[in-house]
């Protein structure tokens, strides 16, 4: 985020210098309200719970997470959500700026969390969240005045716990204004991660580094070989929020300008905020050029304009496209969140239209009325980051407070769900799992995750009720097709239906000779068996297989590729087309003797076959 010499202090633009160990320094206008909330105490979390939410029509709300229902968020200031992602189960993970990552759940599907789980911890300021297909959660770490990371997060053991943690990128110049921001996986299979600028606007503070080559940038690594990081784009001054846009691939970032508020009535000659459309190679003006690039400047020559701008200082801190099924005609849409709240504008989730193309270029045209108006519970928060479910296309909204309050029970972080009005009676499926069925195949078993899915749920391939049964959570399903369902080439629309006659989203399932790898076998390459977290050389009979996890590397792994062992299918804990990872069962190291490891993917292709030695206990 922006601003003054920490991550936090992004949040705040300058207006508030966060240190660590509950310390706040304000100044200008900030220390002009501090002495008036000294004076009458800032407002009780029953205050902040039932303060106004200004919601769209069409639209609904409702606090899904907030102190009483996450103890992390009442700790201090430092304990808020800066930043969200959805894992393939649909669950919410939640970065704290305390070094934590969580995991939200909600149980019951009443929209509300009911348990909290420690993924993670020391994992410093975690701006930034990314899943890989494969299940590996990628995570931006920023020690203060210090530098940044990129870390590789693996629960190879599925206990809900990260017991693997490697540093793909270390290094990053993030101990100067701003640093290490958010990070996503672009379509190119490439992980792509802002990094902040070291000054406010070219010129060093005292003690702190100058711009260097790494800094005010949109980098890019391939985390399968991490080795040196490019640079995809320059002069973007704090590109916080980011997102691709998942019609045409393009990126989208925000972009903060420099100098600091002092009053309303006070003119500024500070540049507005952004969103930029970032192409390879761009150039976006910091330090020399920034806001609109002027023809009379010299230093503007070549600097690409913004797609959209802000009034000075709101602070621009997430990009997210509108997707899943509750997005219906407005598909597509961008969400942006602005953080701060100054002179009546701000702090509010705005949404806009893309226009035009990567030949004639992009616009972003904001549309009436904004989604949400967070209301001020006190001066200095606001929300930080936008998430969208990929199965019910619910926005997840987080508040971060930076203020350490009186009562350090009374932190305004909170976690909003705002959804389409009357969506939450109706139920939702996320993609078949395989989604691609070869003709001839026999019988399949297909799997779902959903929402708002009530006992007795179940599936309907093209209207006819199919075998249904209820998976690990109500959130989960798996239903029978018969043979004769996948006999010829078809499309199969699949929905599911509550007991009370609701049904949800359609989704297709292909059947079709087509490989969706064409003339493309699975092929292993390397297996490898971890114990909990460490490499092991030997297998022994009677090891507890639950400790265990069986690691096949190769290629042309598609997506709906099972691991065979002893021509059994293991249950997946991960899986990539690269990397498939499942726990061992009982009967594989029952005694000793040899184990046949193959791929088979959903086309029904089969790998070579890789033998594995599981020795006698001495």
């Amino acid at each position: 985020m922006q601003t003054g010499r920490s991550l936090v202090t992004g949040i705040s633009r300058g207006n508030i210098l966060l240190k660590l160990r509950s310390t706040v320094f304000l100044i200008s206008f900030v220390a002009a309200c501090a002495l008036f909330l000294v004076s009458v105490g800032l407002p009780s979390r029953s205050t902040a719970q039932t303060n106004p939410v200004v919601i769209a029509p069409g639209f609904e709300f409702n606090i899904f997470a907030d102190p009483t229902r996450v103890p992390e968020f009442a700790l201090s200031a430092y304990h808020g959500p800066v930043s969200m992602a959805f894992d393939a189960r649909g669950r919410l993970f939640v970065g704290t700026y305390s070094a934590k990552i969580l995991i939200l759940l909600d149980n019951n599907g009443d929209g509300v969390v009911d348990q909290v789980k420690t993924f993670a911890s020391g994992v410093s300021q975690p701006l930034g969240l990314a899943f890989r297909a494969n299940g590996d959660l990628f995570v931006t770490s920023n020690v203060l005045r210090g530098v940044g990371s990129i870390v590789r997060l693996r629960d190879t053991d599925g206990d809900d716990v990260a017991d693997e943690r490697i540093t793909i990128v270390g290094g990053l110049p993030s101990e100067g204004e701003h640093q290490t921001d958010r990070l996503r996986f672009g379509p190119d299979g490439l992980l792509y991660f802002g990094q902040g600028s070291s000054t406010d606007n070219g010129t060093p503070q005292p003690g702190l580094p100058g711009e260097r080559p790494l800094n005010a940038t949109i980098l890019r690594v391939d985390v399968d070989n991490p080795g040196e990081v490019t640079t995809f784009a320059t002069g973007l001054r704090n590109p916080f929020g980011m997102a691709f846009h998942p019609g045409n691939g393009e990126l989208f970032t925000t972009d903060g300008g420099s100098g600091e508020f002092s009053s309303c009535s006070e003119e500024s000659t500070a540049p507005p905020e952004e969103v930029n459309w970032v192409v390879q190679g761009g150039n976006y003006g910091f330090p020399r050029c920034e806001g609109t690039p002027a023809p009379t400047n010299p230093n503007c020559a070549g600097v690409r304009s913004a797609v959209t701008q802000f009034a000075r200082h709101l602070t621009p801190t997430s990009v997210a496209f509108y997707t899943g099924p509750q997005a219906g005609a407005d598909r597509n849409q961008m969400f942006v969140t602005l953080f701060k709240r100054l002179c009546g504008e701000g702090g509010d989730l705005r949404r806009f239209t893309i226009t035009g193309s990567a030949a004639t270029g992009f616009q972003a045209t904001e549309l009436l009325p904004r989604i949400a108006d967070f209301g001020i519970i006190d001066p200095f928060d606001g929300p930080v980051e936008t998430q969208v479910d990929p199965i019910s296309g619910d926005i997840y909204v987080a508040r971060f407070d930076p203020v350490t309050h009186r009562d350090l029970d009374e932190h305004h972080h909170f976690i909003y769900r705002i959804h389409r009005t009357g969506s939450d009676s109706m139920p939702f499926i996320g993609p078949p799992s395989p989604s691609f069925v070869k003709v001839g195949s026999g019988a399949v078993t297909i799997n779902f995750v959903g929402r708002h899915l009530k006992p007795g749920a179940i599936v309907l391939a093209d209207g006819v009720p199919i075998v249904t049964r209820q998976g690990a959570s109500i959130f989960d399903l798996a239903a029978d097709l018969p043979a004769s369902a996948v006999a010829n080439p078809r499309v199969i629309m699949i929905e599911v239906q509550n007991p009370d006659g609701v049904r949800s989203n359609q989704q297709q399932l292909i059947v079709a000779m087509q490989d969706p790898l064409p003339d493309k076998t699975p092929q292993i390459t390397l297996v490898q068996v971890k114990k909990k977290s460490k490499l092991i050389e030997t297998v022994t009979a009677g090891t507890k297989a639950k400790k265990l996890t069986l690691i096949v590397t190769g290629t042309d792994f598609d997506a709906g590729a099972q691991l065979l062992v002893n021509g059994v299918a293991l249950e997946l804990l991960s899986a990539s087309q690269t990397e498939l990872d499942a726990r061992f069962t009982k009967p594989m190291v029952a005694a000793a003797g040899e184990l046949t490891i193959q791929v088979r993917n959903s086309t029904g292709k089969v790998s070579n076959t890789v033998r594995l030695i599981v020795a006698a206990a001495e």
